[in-house]
Parts: structure tokens; C-alpha cells; sequence
């Protein structure tokens, strides 16, 4: 209902100042039916007053708060005027002339009202400001009821997904339902928030988690925070990390399996043009797997390949009818680039553009950015690789998730070793010989927890294709001078099959990544599936599906330049707190198998059933659906 244009005086906040003076006004509704309420409550103690402490004993300058529930303005007005600095406030317009009187209510309190409408939400126009607005370790908060509160997470989503919201104040509205509320709490805890309610206990206010949102009052819900949490003093909340903090950055939660996106059986899948390798590289074997799923599903893709077709790779037998199909693509279809994040500018035809690059580090230098920015739709495969984008100030294009997969018809816990197993434990390290993956950093540690009198052996199999053989020599001549260099075996030419790999693999005991950065590591999935023991780097993509249950992870405590004095973007920081970590779960695992105790890895098994090439063409074919 629109202001009304009486002369009627505008309300005194019940919040003071220290002279005694009101903070704010609220402008004058009194035709509204709710006005006469609203003065009451006012009058007595003050409308909503559990989200008006809460968010005072929080908001800061550099802070923003978005409000998608406005009511009479209470609460944008009291952040307004918040006693520890002038946060950025951000108020849904309601196409009534209430936002003009709220504006200017704001700026006789000394403060600016920002006004957004649904569309922004909607398009990542507001999103977008909001992060131009808050400061680096800025927070956002947000006042919202059940109605708008699926809007809202979706509009804030990159946000959400960076840690930035830290808490939604929820106000309670007429239409109110308990399913409505039921289902705010599931989309809340969903996103990894707890409810809370406020109460006085000891002498002042305190959160307390709840479980159900119960009709007719305000509720709190906190990132991070969980049911069996203590009582958390409002006034403590941002000084008080142990307890009920609201960060202000968290970090993104590592889990072992990866939501996405999932096509309905119902639906005929999409036509599209495929861009994709189809070779021995990471980029090929995804590129070829992807393209026989793809056909298994029955979709009409034209494929063109990147490079030669290595045919080896996986059997499909309606490789040539997708490659036929170049002479008939359809224009206006969408189109599917499996490439490097330098490499996404070239599409087939006018339909929507796809990118879908596998990078390691967390930095795009401006080309990068520039082929990046200019895709309609991007895939990634896990949430670390969507927060880098997110970081990297890639808001505006949709970002869909599609996690790599491993073919359990040649990697599986049935598969016999290549040769016959002897005494000795066998560490495999297999990846291109390379910095990124640490396979110096493995001989360092290999060396300092064994003596070539130990029944150990290290096998690296580390084809690397993109170097001479002079400079593989080179990368190599450690590892054969190494003092436990009768205890080392290395593989340098590619293995001819994937089933050959896999044979390979099964010779180990256990894996070992020492990765500085990955984009995924399929090697790693391809172990787990094996049943095999894992040690890695518990840092970037393999953390989709690493876990401290399914392997024995070397903490990484800090980043730093992939190449030092340039700017290319960071990884994991190797010093000897992971040098040390290493060593250990190298002796760990040799102890486990002399005594014979190594036994399974059950929990790798179960994990990588979880990641099949089907469910990443499902998922790819799921974003192509939504362009």
C-alpha cells in the first residue's frame, strides 16, 4: 500500500542515540492496517527488536545488508544507522512510493538506502554490486521472510558460495504457512545455516539454536553454526570464534561428494555441437569418454575433435556417425568447448557458448579472463574451481557443475596386477613428471623415510608428452642418482591401453599425489576405484573426492606463486610441516603392510562408485538443457 499523503508525523525509533535523540523516523502509513500495530510495539520497545540488536552488535562500515522483506523499513533503517559505522544497505523496491520515503528517512538519519529490484536478483546486477561495495573482508547480511527467501539465495548465490552472507535475519509475515517455514529451514541448513532465536539469558540477549522456526517470531540463521552449539551472547558473535562466530570468510566445506545438476529421464536429450580432444591427455581421455556417454544417452551431438583421435582411449562405435554429423550441425544449438581456460573462443555456430576448462591455479591473467567472460554458460568440475571463478570477479555467466568420473569396467578392485606382487610395499606415483605434481617433493620424502636396505620400492609413471627428451632426462637425473635410486622405478613411455594402466596400478600398495594444484586428477579417482590407498595434497579439485576417510591427506597451511616474482597464480605451499607429514604416511602405510594389516580401502571403493562418466554427461547434458 502506497504512503499515505497525510501530513501525519513520521514514527520515533525506539533505539536512541547517546543525547537521547531518535536514531531514525520511520515515514507515516497510517492508512496502512498494520500502522496502529507497528506504533503500539514501537512505543513499548521496539518493532523487531531481536534483529535490530543482533544486527548492531554486528554491522560495520565496509559491511552490506540486503533486505528483501522491507515491511515499514525498520530494519533497513536501523542498519542505517548502525553504532559501529555506516554499512551499505540495499532495499528491494515494492513499486510503491514507500521507497522514496525511506530514502529520505535514511538521509535525515545521516545514511543512504541503495534500491534494487527482483529483476536484479535475478540477473546478477545486484550481486554484482554488492560485491563492488562490501570491503575485502566485508560481510553481507541479509533480512528476508520465508516468501522471499529462495529468491534471494539464488540472487546472492556467488556470494553464498565465497562465504561472504553470513547470516539471514528472518521476519515473520502474515501468510506465514508451517510448510513455508519447514521448507525455509531445509533450504537454510541446505546452505550450511542453523536457526536461532534470541532470548535473555544472564543478564543480556542470546542466541539459541532451534531447530524449527516457530510461528510469529523473528529467527537468526548463522553459517556454520550447529544445533549443539552453546548460547551465544549477541554482543559476542564477531569476537567470540570459538563459539557462535560470524566469520568473516569461511572457507569453502570439502565434502566427498559433489551436488549436480541432474536431467530429468523424461526429457529427450539436447542437440549440441562437442568440442573435446579425444587422445591420451587429461583433456582427451575426458574429452572421449564424455563423447561415448554422451551417444549411450542417445544425443544427437556433432563432434568435433580437437587434435587426432586416438581410438584407443574407449570403444564407441558411434564415433564416426557424431563426427559425420559436422556436415549437419545445428546452427542454433549450443555448443560444448572442452578446453583450457586460453583456449574457449571457438565455437560451432551462432547457439549459446559453453566453456568447460580444467585449470589448477587461482588466478586468470586478462586473456584468460577475457575467454572466460565471453562464454554464455561455464562447467567446472567441483566447488574449488567455482569459488576461483567466483573469486576472479566471474559473476555474471552461469556457472554448472559436472565432477569427473572413472570407468569402473577398467578400474575396478578385480583387476590383476601387471607382474606378480613381492614383499616389498610399492608407492605408485602416476602423472606427468612436472612441478605441479611433486614428484620432487615425493623423492625427498621417500628418501628421508626409508634406506635402501628397507623392502620399499617407488614406481612413477610420468609420460610427459610436452617436453624433448633431453629435458625429460634432466627432470629424471635426480631421481636415478638418488642414494635410493635401486629402491626407484620409472616409467617413461606411455602404457598402450587404459586397461594396461589400470594393471599397472594394481601393483600398488598405495598412491601418492603430493600435488601442488590440480584440476581434478583422475589418477587419484582411478586409485580409489582399485581399492588402493591414497596420500595427497589436501588442496584444490581432488578434494571433490578426497577425504580423511577414503585417504591419508598432507595438510596444506598456506599459497604462494606457482612461479616465484610472476603472477600466474598460486598453489599449495610445500615447506616441512608437509615434508614431515609425508614422510609419516609413507611409514604408516609400510608398517600397515609388513604386518599385514593393509588391508582394502573400502571407503575409496565406495567413493568412486560415487563418480561415474555417466553422471558427468548427465550433468554437462543438464547445462546444455538450461542455455
Amino acid at each position: 500500500m502506497p504512503l499515505s499523503t497525510s501530513t501525519a508525523a513520521p514514527l520515533a525509533s525506539a533505539q536512541r542515540r547517546e543525547d537521547g535523540t531518535p536514531r531514525f523516523h520511520v515515514p507515516a502509513r497510517p492508512t496502512h492496517p498494520a500502522w496502529r500495530a507497528l506504533v503500539e510495539r514501537e512505543h513499548a520497545s521496539g518493532v523487531v527488536a531481536e534483529l535490530r540488536l543482533f544486527l548492531d552488535a554486528q554491522l560495520e562500515a565496509g559491511d552490506a545488508l540486503v533486505d528483501v522483506a522491507p515491511a515499514f523499513g525498520v530494519v533497513s533503517l536501523s542498519a542505517v544507522t548502525a553504532p559501529l559505522g555506516l554499512p551499505s544497505v540495499f532495499l528491494v523496491d515494492d513499486h510503491t512510493a514507500s521507497l522514496t520515503a525511506l530514502q529520505g528517512a535514511a538521509r535525515d538519519a545521516g545514511g543512504w538506502i541503495d534500491a534494487f529490484t527482483e529483476a536484479d536478483l535475478e540477473n546478477h546486477e545486484l550481486v554484482t554490486r554488492v560485491a563492488d561495495r562490501i570491503a575485502l573482508e566485508g560481510r553481507v547480511f541479509v533480512h528476508a521472510d520465508a516468501s522471499s527467501l529462495p529468491g534471494v539465495l539464488r540472487g546472492l548465490g556467488p556470494l553464498l558460495t565465497l562465504g561472504r552472507v553470513v547470516a539471514i535475519c528472518l521476519s515473520p509475515a502474515p501468510q506465514d504457512s508451517p510448510t513455508a517455514r519447514a521448507e525455509a529451514t531445509a533450504l537454510l541448513q541446505a546452505r550450511g545455516f542453523s536457526l536461532h532465536d534470541m532470548r535473555d539469558a544472564e543478564g543480556g540477549p542470546s542466541l539459541f539454536s532451534i531447530t524449527e522456526w516457530p510461528a510469529g517470531v523473528p529467527v537468526i540463521a548463522i553459517v556454520g553454526a550447529t544445533v549443539n552449539d552453546p548460547p551465544l551472547d549477541c554482543a559476542r558473535v564477531e569476537s567470540a570464534p570459538g563459539e557462535y562466530a560470524v566469520p568473516a570468510r569461511t572457507a569453502p566445506v570439502v565434502s566427498a561428494t559433489v551436488s549436480v545438476p541432474v536431467m530429468s529421464a523424461s526429457l529427450t536429450p539436447p542437440t549440441f555441437s562437442f568440442l573435446a580432444p579425444y587422445c591420451r591427455t587429461g583433456y582427451g581421455v575426458v574429452g572421449a569418454h564424455l563423447l561415448r556417454e554422451f551417444t549411450q544417452c542417445d544425443a544427437p551431438v556433432a563432434y568435433f575433435p580437437l587434435g587426432p583421435i586416438d581410438r584407443s582411449i574407449v570403444q564407441n562405435d558411434a564415433l564416426d556417425a557424431c563426427i559425420a554429423r559436422q556436415g549437419a550441425f545445428d546452427d542454433a544449438a549450443p555448443s560444448v568447448r572442452l578446453s583450457q581456460q586460453f583456449d574457449l573462443a571457438l565455437h560451432v555456430g551462432r547457439g549459446p557458448r559453453i566453456g568447460f576448462p580444467i585449470f589448477e591455479l587461482d588466478t586468470f591473467n586478462a586473456a584468460e579472463r577475457h575467454h572466460l567472460e565471453r562464454q554464455d554458460r561455464l562447467i567446472v568440475t567441483c566447488e574449488w574451481a567455482r569459488t576461483v571463478l567466483l573469486e576472479n570477479g566471474i559473476w555474471r555467466t552461469p556457472i554448472d557443475i559436472a565432477p569427473l568420473g572413472v570407468d569402473r569396467t577398467v578400474f575396478h578392485e578385480q583387476v590383476q596386477p601387471a607382474s606378480t606382487r613381492g614383499h616389498d610395499t610399492v608407492f605408485m606415483s602416476v602423472g606427468k613428471l612436472e612441478a605441479r605434481k611433486g614428484q620432487r617433493e615425493l623423492l625427498r620424502a621417500f628418501e628421508a623415510a626409508f634406506t635402501p636396505k628397507d623392502t620399499v620400492r617407488l614406481v612413477l609413471i610420468c609420460h610427459n608428452a610436452f617436453v624433448s627428451g633431453a629435458q625429460l632426462d634432466e627432470m629424471l637425473a635426480p631421481f636415478k642418482r638418488s642414494p635410493m635410486a635401486s629402491r626407484i622405478v620409472l616409467v617413461t613411455k606411455p602404457l598402450p591401453h587404459q586397461k594396461d594402466v589400470a594393471a599397472a596400478m594394481a601393483m600398488a600398495d598405495c598412491a601418492v599425489f603430493p600435488a601442488r594444484a590440480e584440476g581434478w586428477n583422475l589418477e587419484a579417482l582411478e586409485m580409489l576405484a582399485l581399492g588402493k590407498h591414497v596420500i595427497a595434497s589436501a588442496c584444490t579439485a581432488h578434494t571433490a573426492f578426497l577425504t580423511a576417510q577414503n585417504a591419508k591427506l598432507v595438510a596444506i597451511d598456506a599459497l604462494e606463486e606457482s612461479v616465484p616474482g610472476e603472477r600466474y597464480g598460486r598453489w599449495a605451499s610445500w615447506g616441512e610441516t608437509q615434508h614431515e607429514q609425508l614422510v609419516q604416511h609413507l611409514r604408516d602405510i609400510h608398517r600397515e603392510r609388513q604386518r599385514g594389516e593393509l588391508a582394502l580401502n573400502d571407503a575409496g571403493i565406495i567413493t568412486a562408485k560415487q563418480f561415474s562418466w555417466t553422471s558427468t554427461a548427465r550433468a554437462v547434458m543438464a547445462s546444455v538443457a538450461q542455455a
